[in-house]
């Protein structure tokens, strides 16, 4: 294996290196960082002190284009657009865990299900009838695949989150007991979506619940039956998105936040943290509250 240096990484972003080639050992926070590390600083004024401590140990450090190494300086610099992308982007490839293709021993496939030869497939992992795992999916413990749901490409589901059970559809018989309508639409996770622990994302009706490609899902998080859900959406802890509700692409919904059924989320809208979406939210818009109400443009 050949060693990791400060020139990888650069190049790894097709960035400019100021100063030695150092080898990289592992990743560190910047007040930590010495020799052997790589760091990240986003504004160089504000962690002023921890990021002329990192440059002097030696410390390999990420930061924003147009940043001058220090005179002195042990430490090289790594000038990128997004410092903490970049960082997240070099510990993701050079050192994070990675899961082994393949299906554990305590899981249970059904026979029908289909799991590509890449995924992974956790302990005590469930996956019923007509399941589908694309290339490079990674499903973990204890988790429950519904019938025919489909968890797409490099997507990644944690540990005890429930995909594809029925939604809470309750209508009333003819002697006005409450009964469950079933729910047979199942779920389709996109591409390199991310659904976290304890998350429930409910089977659709009829249609698929579906969740759109770069997704991220939070832990705790509840999304109903027959949602539709964009590219690239933030979901965070503890959020609770009713049945039939459409978040369009680029939406953000904070922590503890609210959605009634039914709504829509516009194009790059915001919900802030425990908010009550009671009416639907035009694209760029920022709401925060209960009910919620405009706070001004998301992006301007």
């Amino acid at each position: 294996m050949t060693a990791l240096t400060a020139q990888t990484i650069a190049s790894d972003f097709s960035a400019r290196l100021i100063g030695e080639d150092l080898p990289v050992s592992g990743p560190a926070p910047l007040a930590d960082a010495g020799s052997g590390a790589v760091t990240f600083v986003g504004d160089t004024g504000k962690y002023a002190a921890d990021f002329a401590r990192a440059m002097a140990s030696g410390a390999v450090v990420l930061a924003p284009l147009g940043t001058e190494l220090p005179g002195g300086a042990a430490g090289a610099l790594i000038l990128v657009e997004n410092p903490r992308a970049a960082f997240g982007q070099t510990v993701a490839r050079h050192f994070a865990p990675r899961s082994e293709p393949g299906i554990a021993e305590t899981a249970r496939i059904h026979p029908t299900a289909r799991v590509h030869e890449t995924a992974h497939v956790g302990e005590y992992t469930v996956v019923r009838a007509g399941a589908v795992l694309e290339a490079h999916a990674e499903v973990r413990d204890h988790v429950v695949i519904g019938h025919n749901v489909v968890v797409g490409e490099h997507a990644l589901v944690k540990s005890q989150a429930v995909i594809g059970e029925e939604g809470f559809g309750i209508e009333k018989d003819a002697d006005g007991n409450n009964f469950h309508v079933p729910h047979i639409g199942s779920v389709r996770l996109g591409a390199h979506t991310e659904v976290g622990n304890f998350t429930t994302v409910c089977s659709g009706t009829i249609a698929p619940t579906t969740i759109g490609d770069y997704t991220k899902i939070d832990d705790h998080v509840h999304i109903a039956h027959n949602c539709r859900i964009g590219r690239n959406v933030i979901v965070t802890a503890c959020a609770e998105i009713s049945g039939s509700v459409v978040i369009e692409d680029d939406v953000w919904i904070g922590p503890n936040a609210s959605v009634i059924q039914g709504l829509t989320l516009g194009r790059d809208s915001l919900l802030g943290i425990g908010a009550v979406a009671v009416k639907s939210i035009p694209e760029n818009e920022v709401r925060v509250g209960n009910p919620a109400k405009r706070l001004g443009d998301n992006k301007r």
